[in-house]
Formats: C-alpha cells, sequence, structure tokens
C-alpha cells in the first residue's frame, strides 16, 4: 500500500509538471476572431523551457488535412472530460481527436465533388463545432461525439455553385455571426463570386456580401452577376475587429476581378472590404492604385488577409491594419476607416509574394509587432515612431528552414514564435528571432512531414501541427 501511495504520489508530481495549471480553448483559426496568432493566456512553454518540447503523439489522419486543427479543452466524451481536436481533411472529413492521445474518437463527413482547406470553429458554448464540408454548406455538429445537430439555419447553405466555388479559408465566429467566405478551385475556372456569409446564430438568418455584383445580398447561381472570380481565399477569410469602438466589423480581401467602385460600379476586386457585423452595409474600403495591373497579371492583393494591430492611443490614426499580396508590397493602412483607392500610410517591399496570415503581437512593453511566414525566411517588424510618423520597422529576419509551399502562418505565446517549414517546426525569440528549439532535433521525436497550408497552434503546453504527408503530431514539454 505504501508503495502504491508513493507512486500515485510521484506520478501526480509529474503530471503536475507538465499539465498547466490553467487550461485554455484554441476555438478558431488564428487563436481569436481576428486571427491575430498570438495566444496571449500561454504560460506553460516559455522561451527557457521550450527546448523541452518533445514529440507525444504522431497519427495517420486517413487524408491531408491542408489546414490547421482548433482544440477544446473541456469537452464530455463518455464518462468523463477531454482536451478535443478537431480538424478538416481536404476530402471534407472532420476528425475528433483527443489532443492528449492523438486517438480519433470519431469522424464525421459528407460526400461532394470537391475538396476543402478550411478549418472549424468553436461554438461559444463549448459543446458544439461548426465544420467545413465539401457539399456547398457549413455543419454544425456536437463536440462530443461528431453528431450532427440540426439547429436554426444549419447545415448552412454557403454556395449555390459548388462545382466551382470553395470554401477555402477558415470559418469565424463572432457578433453572434458564423462567418464563411468563398473562392476557385485551382485554375480558376468559372462560374464564381468571392463572397462573406454571415450565419446569424439565434436563428439562423443567412446574409451575403458579394465581391462582385455587391448589391445583392444573396447567393447567385453563376448567371446573376455579369463579373466573376474576386475570390476571398487567403488563410484568415473573415477576420473580426476586436475594437469595441469599431462595432464588431468585418474585414476581408479579394483576389482578382473588376474594380469599379470608384467610377459608380459595385464591383470590389482586388481590394479589402470593411462590413457590418452582420455583412450587409459596406463601411469602408481599400483597393491599391494599380489594381488593373494587379487584375491583368494575376497579382492577386487578397493571397493574404488583413492583419489588425492593436490601438495606438497616442497617434493620430490609432487603428491600422496591414495588408500583403501577391505583388510583395506590404501596405500599412488607418483602418478607421479604409482610405479608398490608394493612400497608404506605409509601403514595405517584401522578399516575396504574402500567402501566410501574419501573427500580430503587443510586447511587455505594449509596442506592436508583426511576424510573417515566407517560403524561406520568417520577417519581424515593429510598430514605432519613425522620421516619417508612425511606422513598421524590420527588426530581425530568420531563415531557420524552407518550405516548397508559398510560407505558412506564424503563431505566438508568451514571447516564442512558432512556424512551420518542410519537416520541422521550429521555435524563435520572439525579439530577436534567434532559434531556440526544432522538431528536426533528433531529441524531440518524431517530426511533421512537407507543409503547404498547415500550420502550428500553441495551447496549454501542447503545440500541435498537421503535414502534407497525412500525419497530425503533437508536442508537450
Amino acid at each position: 500500500m505504501a508503495k502504491a501511495l508513493i507512486a500515485a504520489a510521484v506520478a501526480g508530481l509529474i503530471f503536475a509538471t507538465i499539465l498547466p495549471a490553467a487550461a485554455d480553448d484554441w476555438p478558431t483559426f488564428g487563436f481569436d476572431s481576428a486571427r491575430s496568432g498570438f495566444n496571449s493566456t500561454e504560460r506553460t512553454i516559455t522561451r527557457r523551457n521550450v527546448r523541452h518540447l518533445r514529440e507525444r503523439w504522431q497519427i495517420a489522419l486517413g487524408a491531408v488535412a491542408d489546414s490547421t486543427p482548433i482544440l477544446l479543452q473541456h469537452v464530455k466524451v463518455g464518462r468523463g472530460y477531454r482536451a478535443m481536436l478537431f480538424q478538416t481533411t481536404k476530402n471534407g472529413v472532420t476528425l475528433g481527436i483527443d489532443a492528449a492521445t492523438g486517438h480519433i474518437v470519431w469522424h464525421f463527413g459528407p460526400s461532394g465533388p470537391n475538396i476543402t482547406v478550411s478549418t472549424p470553429v468553436a461554438d461559444p458554448s463549448g459543446t458544439s463545432i461548426y465544420v467545413p464540408a465539401v457539399d456547398g454548406k457549413v455543419h454544425k455538429l456536437n463536440a462530443s461525439n461528431g453528431h450532427e445537430e440540426h439547429a436554426p439555419g444549419f447545415p448552412a447553405r454557403i454556395t449555390r455553385m459548388d462545382t466551382s466555388e470553395k470554401n477555402a479559408s477558415p470559418l469565424n465566429l463572432a457578433n453572434g455571426y458564423l462567418y464563411a467566405t468563398t473562392s476557385g478551385y485551382i485554375g480558376d475556372a468559372p462560374p464564381y463570386d468571392g463572397h462573406v456569409v454571415a450565419v446569424r446564430l439565434s436563428d439562423g438568418k443567412e446574409t451575403v456580401f458579394n465581391s462582385l455584383c455587391s448589391k445583392k445580398h444573396k447567393l447567385l447561381d453563376g448567371s446573376e452577376c455579369s463579373q466573376q472570380r474576386s475570390g476571398i481565399w487567403a488563410r484568415g477569410g473573415a477576420v473580426v475587429d476586436p475594437d469595441s469602438t469599431m462595432n464588431g466589423a468585418v474585414y476581408a480581401a479579394t483576389g482578382n476581378g473588376q474594380f469599379d467602385a470608384n467610377s459608380g460600379g459595385d464591383n470590389y476586386g482586388d481590394s479589402v472590404v470593411s462590413l457590418s457585423a452582420d455583412v450587409m452595409t459596406l463601411l469602408s474600403s481599400y483597393t491599391p492604385a494599380d489594381y488593373q495591373q494587379l487584375e491583368n497579371n494575376d497579382t492577386d492583393l487578397g493571397s493574404t488577409s488583413p492583419a489588425l494591430l492593436p490601438r495606438q492611443s497616442s497617434s493620430a490614426t490609432p487603428l491600422l491594419l496591414v495588408q500583403g499580396g501577391k505583388d510583395a508590397i506590404l501596405k500599412l493602412l488607418n483602418r478607421a476607416p479604409l482610405p479608398g483607392v490608394g493612400s497608404e500610410l506605409q509601403l514595405i517591399d517584401l522578399p516575396s509574394s504574402l500567402f501566410s496570415t501574419p501573427a500580430a503581437w503587443t510586447d511587455g512593453s505594449g509596442s506592436a509587432w508583426i511576424f510573417m511566414g515566407f517560403p524561406s525566411v520568417v520577417q519581424a517588424y515593429r510598430l514605432q515612431e519613425t522620421s516619417q510618423g508612425l511606422g513598421l520597422v524590420g527588426i530581425w529576419q530568420s531563415r531557420a528552414g524552407q518550405t516548397g509551399g508559398e510560407g505558412t502562418s506564424p503563431v505566438v505565446a508568451d514571447g516564442v514564435v512558432f512556424v512551420a517549414f518542410d519537416d520541422a517546426i521550429v521555435a524563435l525569440n520572439s525579439t530577436t528571432g534567434k532559434e531556440l528549439w526544432s522538431s528536426a532535433m533528433q531529441s524531440a521525436g518524431k517530426t511533421i512531414g512537407p507543409v503547404h497550408w498547415e500550420s502550428p497552434i500553441v495551447v496549454n503546453g501542447w503545440v500541435y501541427c498537421s503535414d502534407e504527408n497525412g500525419y497530425l503530431t503533437g508536442y508537450s514539454l
């Protein structure tokens, strides 16, 4: 009996060193509805101990999940509660996975003609999730068992052209609405019209903003608009403003398509649009002055999503965002309101086109940072006063890895930047760029395979990431 008690006490001490004192969710792509990529609650993994991360499990998903998982910490499964991961594979199958063991608890997947690279989002109740699929709809599932819940408005149809219109970007949830966006498939074969769909959770009412023929607030069938394309396909999809003065404004960046809103038209190709919470009202917009050149050369502004900077109270323009694009130029913009055509506050040349979602972090002194992932480099910029006024200044860049894809989205937790490259997740010091850890280290155990849109999440002392080999891997201290 004494030996058993001692063993139990030792086991308790071991688990106390592994498990965080308080556990949190990672409910959506980018951690929050602003897609900041900054887990402000993580305190288990630090700069000092990150080198002790070890692979705990690696599982085959049955298909490639070209996206990220989400996590709910307290899900009832059977008689107990578990931390659960939820990830959707390209063939539209969503998996419920035990976050501690990698055991697949359940599958859900309606059939359909194509693929999705979207990510689920959690319901505020913590008992349900909303998942993308390949049947042109978003489904509401019981998080415990994957059973479909037929709540008002669900399953929610987000396209009437499911053979040519794709749910590429992760789902989002804020303001009492579920948000989904659409684009075309590889090859840009019409018909498709990039749009934002908002589904009001209280009653299922659905509202739509079409980036082309924007005065038509409904799902189009391919023949109701003379213009095509302008897909909303960036990793961040619909981005929601966290500043209380902005009333839940929703932002989306569009791809190639006609732009004529500056001459009385209603088409917003290669633009950033700011929308009301129900997406029925266009609040403001931004379009580069060379929009026609972007359209002619297939240089989508919307290859990446807007990244929102925290309020700068001492500035004449306290609310800012940055927008990249295939043109490899980062634009610093006033978002309250967006400036129309041109009128950028700052333009920065980037090493290549930006396809990933930037992470936005605030350090201990209150300074705002932006981290961007490219195929062979991670770049960090800090917002500070310059001779030209408030602007972004490059602080460091790291060449800690490389990917054959377009670059993946960094995330930040407790002063550590995590980013996935082919065959390795790396951890970097957020203020210096110094490499602190890599999953390719022999002591770390199994590492990940190549990546495309896959990027890590960091929550409750764990790091999770899927890869192009169809695996999902979990690491903890």
